[in-house]
């Protein structure tokens, strides 16, 4: 069951391209969070570098800026701060999925539902809520050892009271994780250093004042630190690093939800209210960049007002910019974010047969800052000093405003078939300001005043569906929607003035697809073909010295590919699931900023959308059979692929990355019943070196963020 289209359904009834994973689902994965999933979800795909910065795309669609794809939280749309680079996709909140009811995966725009956000798709993550008859409480535990790492574990509990019988329950979650390490840094001889730590807690109210009424208020909380860099370099050895820098991350997720329902006959009036607050403290290694100008004398002479330095003012010019090593990048951020919406959807029962609808209001008010510091580190074992002393400093502020109208209503002329239509209208401002307080050229930044630009849009979201069903389980199923995300402004000093600002960007998606069960649904087919014509994409380019991102345009791209889910259970207790993914996703049109042509990052017609694999697969197989009249025995493999991706359109961008291309299985058996489970499993069974990240920068060469190596564990779990 799910409730993609604001109304309960089922995936085989829904008439788009989704996948649902039940919370069950994720546990006999061994599913915590986003990164142990995604792989198993055709052309959805994660990229990820320092802990807790993950960027989702799916189809292809994969771009700096705002999110391309919309991350809820049950009834909240969650998003990173926009940080210096106006680039909040790159930050997706990743909670703990721990007594999670299931993971909805929605593939093509959700525009008129779910709004700017969702140009290419939503992922929506439910939250069991609380159960008002009956006590219940669960939990969960599982230590790991990773070869050539540390161990691991976590503790998970979930407790449910009803307070006043059907009318008041509280359902209180709690969970302390620790991730292993598995990388060492040469210079220091440290060992795991990129081991992590990630706990917090959810608690959920629900109310019921009357029979037609719901009320339900919850309240999450997260917080997790990594103390050093989650990335190496392959020119160092497998999972080596020579950083002189301790790089520590911190998030920090406090999200509140307030959502009623009351059933008023001929629809439901749904009303949420959000709040959430992200902080998180970012570093990057500056070494490499400091130590470049260091022994640049282009940029010595331009210390020295243009002239030349002499031997012996290079030498000094050297001398102090070495001196200032190892250098890192400090950059506390947070974003405060108020969201609301209102909806009405009808009710089947009490509607006619042949017609569905839903309508409603949506507001958002979203703040962000982030000071962006370099300072210098100890040069004994590399960590921050505090309080820092700041080689450069600067803020960037943004302020979002969105709101909108919604609508979609579906018509059923005749038996089996269904017409659906919807819009959306959008007003969206965006204001980005911020100062430069410090020129150093030791780092190529520059002093620069304060600066303001405000960007505006509105407009409509469009989405036609018609679908018509063969059989009671066969359905096929053609549709046209449209994404849309709004620009905004750069503010990075010295930056051409016709780069400041940059367009917004849409795209249409055109799909047919196919829902079909046979054999008395032992076999499930479901399919689409889809074609992603995407214009003014916005994406990242850098500045000539390689030191700065920032958003531009790129003209106009196409995305073409297909899915396939596939579910068989032939037998009693079998269960063999396959998925495939395809894209082809590239430029059709060069880069259209003339400023950015001259660099040999430009994007050219033909050019691969980067960070973006041409093939997903995934396949499982889940056997469980009765060992007793108490215990069911059950053994489970999984395996996934993810293909080739360019990490810039172009070869010939000095900066450019290519990775992917790597399969990886893990393994699980156990024994269990409805209360308890008992399992020991291997990750990476195959000790796969998977790279899920590799960028390149000025200084530095193929810095690889990849998945965790061979992994074995023990995990239990029971529930009362």
């Amino acid at each position: 069951m799910v409730t993609a289209l604001h109304r309960t359904s089922t995936v085989q009834t829904t008439p788009l391209s989704i996948v649902a994973i039940s919370g069950d689902g994720l546990a006999k994965t061994g599913a915590t969070q986003l990164n142990d999933y995604f792989r198993q979800i055709p052309n959805l795909n994660v990229t990820s570098g320092v802990a807790g910065s993950n960027r989702i795309s799916i189809r292809g669609v994969n771009a700096a800026g705002e999110a391309t794809v919309g991350l809820y939280y049950d009834e909240t749309p969650v998003t990173g701060p926009a940080g210096t680079t106006q680039d909040s996709g790159a930050v997706a909140a990743d909670l703990n999925l721990f007594d999670v009811e299931r993971v909805e995966v929605l593939r093509g725009p959700q525009g008129t539902l779910y709004g700017a956000s969702s140009m290419a798709g939503t992922l929506r993550v439910i939250f069991h809520k609380p159960d008002y008859d009956k006590v219940e409480a669960g939990g969960e535990t599982q230590v790991t050892t990773t070869e050539g790492g540390s161990a691991g574990y976590f503790l998970r509990g979930m407790v449910n009271v009803p307070i006043v019988s059907d009318k008041l329950a509280v359902r209180v979650v709690g969970y302390d994780e620790r991730k292993p390490g598995w990388i060492d840094n040469v210079t220091y001889g440290t060992q795991n250093i990129n081991r992590s730590t990630n706990w917090g807690g959810r608690g959920i109210i629900g109310f019921k004042p009357d029979e037609l009424t719901t009320i339900t208020a919850t309240l999450s909380y997260q917080k997790s630190d990594a103390p050093d860099q989650q990335g190496w370099y392959p020119s160092v050895g497998r999972y080596k690093t020579n950083s002189p820098a301790q790089l520590p991350f911190h998030t920090e997720m406090q999200l509140y939800n307030l959502k009623a329902d009351r059933d008023l006959g001929f629809a439901t009036l749904t009303g949420t209210a959000s709040y959430y607050n992200y902080n998180y403290i970012r570093t990057v290694d500056f070494t490499p960049s400091v130590r470049a100008y260091a022994n640049s004398t282009a940029q010595c002479a331009k210390a020295q007002g243009g002239t030349a330095c002499t031997s012996d003012q290079f030498a000094a010019y050297q001398s102090a910019g070495l001196a200032l090593l190892p250098a890192v990048g400090y950059q506390p951020a947070w974003v405060h974010s108020q969201n609301y919406e209102a909806r009405l959807a009808s009710n089947a029962a009490q509607m006619p047969s042949w017609l569905e609808w839903t309508v409603g209001v949506y507001y958002e008010k979203r703040n962000d800052h982030i000071d962006s510091n370099v300072i210098s580190e100890n040069a004994t074992d590399g960590s921050i000093t505090l309080p820092i002393t700041p080689l450069v400093y600067r803020y960037v502020a943004t302020r979002s405003r969105q709101a909108a109208g919604f609508g979609e209503v579906s018509l059923k002329p005749l038996p089996g078939l269904t017409i659906t239509g919807g819009l959306r209208y959008y007003d969206y401002s965006k204001t980005t300001s911020g100062q430069s307080y410090i020129t150093n050229y030791y780092t190529g930044t520059l002093a620069a005043p304060f600066s303001q630009a405000t960007t505006t849009a509105n407009g409509w979201l469009e989405k036609f569906n018609i679908n018509y069903r063969i059989t009671p389980r066969v359905m096929v199923y053609a549709s046209a929607s449209k994404g849309f995300r709004p620009g905004g402004a750069n503010n990075i000093p010295g930056l051409a003035a016709n780069l400041v600002s940059y367009k917004p960007d849409s795209l249409w998606n055109y799909e047919v697809g196919l829902k079909s069960s046979w054999l008395g649904d032992k076999l499930v087919l479901n399919g689409a073909l889809f074609d992603i014509e995407w214009s003014n994409m916005q994406t990242s380019a850098r500045t000539a010295d390689g030191l700065y991102a920032f958003l531009t345009n790129a003209g106009h791209a196409r995305i073409r590919g297909l899915e396939v889910d596939l579910t068989a259970r032939p037998l009693h207790g079998l269960t063999l699931n396959g998925a495939l993914g395809y894209t082809d996703a590239h430029l059709t049109q060069d880069q259209s900023s003339s400023a950015v042509l001259i660099t040999a990052s430009t994007g050219k017609a033909g050019d691969p959308i980067p960070n973006t694999p041409d093939l997903t697969a995934s396949a499982s197989a889940s056997y469980s059979w009765a060992l007793t009249s108490r215990l069911d025995g059950l053994v489970r493999v999984d395996g996934a692929y993810t293909g080739h991706q360019e990490g810039t359109f172009r070869p010939s961008d000095p900066y450019h990355t290519s990775y992917g291309n790597y399969a990886t299985a893990n393994a699980r058996i156990g024994v269990e019943n409805g209360q308890m489970g008992l399992y020991l499993f291997c990750n990476n069974l195959t000790d796969t070196t998977g790279a899920i990240a590799v960028s390149s920068g000025y200084g530095y060469t193929n810095l690889t963020y990849s998945i965790q190596p061979r992994t074995w564990g023990l995990n239990a779990r029971f529930s009362l």
